[in-house]
């Protein structure tokens, strides 16, 4: 019996094309399935926000009886803004005795709203009293007035609060705590 001679009728240049065709289209497949999928999970968000933790923040969730510790990461301008971590608490600073503590209210400031005044904080191992706490709108906020230098030693927390506005993350005012 003779044996069977199977040609293609594709030549070789045509194969590789076709080949290269193939492995761009599952990976094009691949990149929008897996790119579409939640990236990670708020667990993971913090795990890796806090990698970089440079600082602890410790806050009352209760009265002085109880307390949550937040690590603190430093954050950077972007433009005009601040880069907010996700799950952490930024902290950012131009004058040596005026630190800049903020977070998100749905997370890791979520208990800020419960601190009163002369309650204790602790940050980078010294303890502050809280002088005095505002919310204040948005609008009527300066970022140069927070962070312009005190001769004492000050803290100023800060997250949302107020209404959402539509069609954005973003709120109307802000919640501002400053502790020395």
């Amino acid at each position: 019996m003779g044996s069977v001679i199977y040609r293609s009728r594709f030549s070789k240049e045509v194969k590789i094309k076709l080949g290269i065709f193939a492995t761009y289209f599952v990976a094009a497949v691949a990149f929008v399935y897996f790119g579409l999928q939640p990236a990670t999970s708020p667990e993971q968000v913090y795990a890796a926000e806090s990698e970089s933790a440079i600082a602890t923040l410790s806050i009352p969730t209760e009265g002085q009886d109880s307390h949550q510790d937040l690590p603190v990461k430093k954050i950077a301008k972007n433009g005009k803004e601040l880069e907010v971590p996700e799950q952490i608490v930024g902290v950012y600073s131009v004058h040596k005795n005026k630190t800049l503590l903020i977070g998100h209210s749905s997370t890791a400031f979520s208990n800020l709203k419960n601190l009163q005044q002369n309650d204790k904080i602790t940050y980078n191992d010294k303890e502050y009293t809280i002088k005095n706490i505002e919310e204040k709108p948005k609008k009527d906020i300066s970022m140069k007035e927070i962070l312009k230098a005190e001769e004492e030693d000050t803290i100023v927390l800060m997250t949302c609060s107020g209404e959402q506005v539509a069609n954005s993350e973003d709120y109307t005012h802000r919640l501002i705590v400053t502790a020395s």
